[in-house]
């Protein structure tokens, strides 16, 4: 699997706008602490139930306004 370029990932934001994603609030992956860092290997994904309870510092957590990166 490989890393997701700029170039790729400006791609996959345009098809989220397209596909009514564009209002969305982004959460990102990373540890506990925030000082964790790693390569970006996936785009956009819906959030499910499985992952609400994992979002600690957002201000958006439904379903209907929020989209994870990574």
């Amino acid at each position: 699997m490989n890393q997701i370029t700029v170039k790729e990932l400006y791609e996959i934001c345009k098809n989220a706008i397209k596909d009514g994603d564009g209002n969305k609030y982004i959460v990102v992956s990373d540890d506990n602490e925030g000082n964790g860092f790693h390569g970006l290997f996936y785009g956009l994904s819906p959030l499910d139930d499985d992952y609400i309870d994992l979002i600690y510092d957002s201000n958006h957590n439904s379903k209907s306004d929020t989209i994870i990166l990574g």
